[in-house]
């Protein structure tokens, strides 16, 4: 398991378009996946509202949280990462505008050839949204745990820094 991990998240300032999450190891770029920041909540800058675009800023990711009992077209099959606050809009977002409960995770593709795999990555609620796939990947590079059943887990140092 590695000791040090950085998500490293770049999305666009329009957030109705995908970005990428890099993930680094040790301090080595490993891999990078599409990445979705978008809220429910409508166009423009909704970081700090309900539903709204994932606040940029610095999170803690170090716990792992199982999606078993969500809907898997909203959460995938692969559990999540929670994100907890540590600077910036995140820290704003949550102590002035209550914004908790922010995740990565999967969930179903959407739009035209969704059923064959070829689809958009879907808003949230205002998590970070990855595949399916990718989420599976993700885990598998900082899970020790191979059958990924557990159902809350302590990641290694894990840090996630969104920025536009």
């Amino acid at each position: 398991m590695p000791e040090k991990v950085h998500l490293r998240v770049v999305v666009p300032k329009n957030r109705n378009l995908s970005g990428w999450l890099y993930v680094e190891l040790d301090g080595r770029q490993v891999t990078r996946m599409r990445v979705l920041a978008r809220g429910s909540r409508g166009p423009g800058d909704t970081q700090f509202l309900e539903n709204g675009n994932t606040p940029t800023g610095i999170y803690d990711g170090s716990v792992f949280q199982s999606t078993e009992n969500f809907p898997i077209d909203s959460y995938g099959p692969w559990g999540a990462i929670r994100l907890k606050p540590l600077s910036g809009n995140a820290v704003t977002a949550e102590r002035l505008f209550g914004r908790t409960g922010l995740l990565i995770h999967g969930g179903s593709l959407g739009g035209p050839g969704y059923w064959r795999g070829n689809g958009a990555l879907r808003a949230t609620y205002g998590c970070l949204r990855i595949s399916n796939e990718d989420m599976h990947t993700l885990l598998q590079l900082l899970l020790e745990d191979e059958s990924l059943k557990m159902t809350r887990a302590a990641l290694p140092d894990v840090t996630v820094t969104i920025h536009d």
